[in-house]
């Protein structure tokens, strides 16, 4: 095999035996790849450093763990859906002030939105942690759409209101389209995964959503196992006009322990632009670590 994403399924025997006859290197070309017939598992840890015009934001940080399985499927002969949940895990360290319902001239803000600087100041920080949103989104293919060197797939997106805490999700059901698209060479992937969610149900109090988060990817193999590059995430709120947009890179290769096959990287961020907040991102480090599992033998069957 080349690394080219073949045409049509499968047999559950002939999968599980190509792929543990796979390479590093054709594998680090299909992990690469979102719409793969890979199943993978998965888990990346964020540190979120904050800063802004409020005395004491720099004391105040995130982190982030989250597990997100790949998880492709055959739905006919020539179509595919890829379907990818993720589950988010909190702690942070945030104002005393911001921990529960925040007061501003009388009225109740949604955590983070910091209001006035002048009329803000952090007297202390305390680190609580719990889950956040927990969602999926699902593309739909087909076999050559799965298929270097053009990617492409459309979908939906969703989360739940499932944060066990105000900030660490919106408060809302929301969901809306996404889509997948990328181009690989012999040395480049470039691509991005742009989502889009509206809020259709959830906490009246809290505000509405309408969130736009695209990743972007740009990477460049330096050998045959091992990726230098970028996959941020941006994100643009049309309803507060709040935009994020980090710069940075990092690396990932293919490694394996025992037979199992593990991709493994990390980044780091700057956030060259951010919203108007007074608290905001400032940098974020990134550790991912991707198990790629033997896939069940009725994913590369036809459900219908």
């Amino acid at each position: 095999m080349t690394g080219m994403l073949i045409t049509m399924p499968l047999q559950a025997d002939e999968t599980k035996k190509e792929t543990q006859q796979l390479s590093k290197a054709q594998i680090a070309k299909m992990a690469a790849n979102p719409l793969s017939y890979l199943w993978m598992l998965a888990t990346q840890y964020d540190y979120i450093q904050m800063d802004g015009d409020v005395n004491g934001a720099d004391k105040l940080r995130i982190d982030r763990f989250t597990m997100m399985p790949i998880m492709p499927m055959q739905l006919t002969e020539s179509t595919k859906l890829v379907f990818r949940p993720w589950l988010p895990l909190f702690g942070a360290k945030l104002p005393y002030r911001n921990m529960d319902n925040l007061k501003y001239n009388g009225a109740t803000l949604d955590p983070g939105d910091i209001g006035n600087p002048d009329n803000w100041r952090i007297t202390g920080t305390d680190y609580h942690g719990g889950m956040g949103d927990v969602g999926f989104w699902a593309a739909l293919t087909s076999n050559e759409g799965a298929s270097p060197p053009f990617v492409w797939g459309a979908g939906i997106t969703t989360m739940f209101d499932t944060a066990s805490r105000d900030q660490f999700g919106t408060g809302k059901n929301a969901a809306g389209p996404m889509g997948v698209a990328f181009y690989f060479s012999d040395r480049w992937i470039v691509g991005a995964i742009a989502q889009h969610w509206v809020a259709y149900s959830g906490d009246s109090d809290r505000r509405h959503v309408s969130l736009t988060d695209v990743q972007y990817v740009l990477r460049y193999r330096i050998n045959e196992e091992t990726y230098i590059g970028m996959a941020p995430n941006m994100q643009y709120n049309w309803v507060t006009n709040d935009y994020l947009l980090p710069v940075g890179g990092g690396g990932d290769t293919i490694v394996k322990l025992g037979r199992l096959p593990v991709k493994v990287g990390a980044e780091i961020y700057y956030y060259a632009k951010h919203g108007p907040d007074a608290i905001h991102n400032d940098w974020q480090f990134r550790v991912f670590i991707i198990p790629i599992l033997p896939s069940p033998a009725w994913s590369h069957k036809p459900i219908f």
